[in-house]
């Protein structure tokens, strides 16, 4: 009998698992539909949202353009500190137009996963920050942090902190300002 109910319970479990993922994917939909239509923000404007300055960290490197051969708009930002090691590249990928919308729907279900793994090198997990969904990974022995995720289902970031640990990596990304590029696409 209590086999039985462990089974029943695991189906029940995998069911309730499978009902949500069909209902993100029912929602991201209409988004994707949203984002088709939307038109990108320009290389400028993604240049004049791109801060000079992280913490104590200056920008020594940018890059806008086609993200590769996806023909979407991005920027790439990168800051060091030369004095103490500390580096972080910035990537944002604006979600908007045919090819944009459906790469949204994939950095966007990044976010639901629900998902751990750790070893003696990494420790990867799904968090939420802030109402931020993202997939966090903290390279233990180099204190290095990279963050991949959705903002306001637009706009895909992916984060990477070297000597930088996961706390301090948030306290970063907050520092972007990441809603000045929703209103700039509003």
């Amino acid at each position: 009998m209590g086999e039985a109910k462990e089974k029943l319970q695991k189906a029940k479990t995998g069911f309730s698992n499978a009902t949500s993922i069909v209902k993100d994917v029912s929602s991201m939909e209409s988004k994707i539909e949203e984002l088709k239509e939307a038109t990108p923000l320009t290389h400028e404007q993604l240049k004049s949202w791109l801060p000079h300055e992280l913490d104590d960290m200056k920008r020594t490197a940018f890059k806008t353009g086609q993200a590769g051969m996806y023909k979407v708009n991005s920027v790439e930002g990168v800051y060091k500190n030369e004095d103490n090691g500390r580096e972080v590249k910035i990537t944002i990928v604006d979600g908007a137009g045919p090819t944009g919308s459906m790469m949204a729907a994939g950095y966007g279900m990044l976010g639901n996963l629900d998902m751990e793994e750790e070893d003696e090198q990494k420790h990867r997990k799904v968090v939420e920050v802030g109402g931020v969904k993202a997939q966090q990974t903290h390279y233990k022995k180099r204190n290095n942090t990279q963050l991949m995720f959705s903002y306001r289902n637009r706009f895909l970031a992916t984060f990477f902190g070297n000597e930088i640990g996961p706390e301090e990596s948030w306290k970063l990304v907050k520092q972007l300002k990441l809603e000045a590029l929703v209103e700039l696409a509003e």
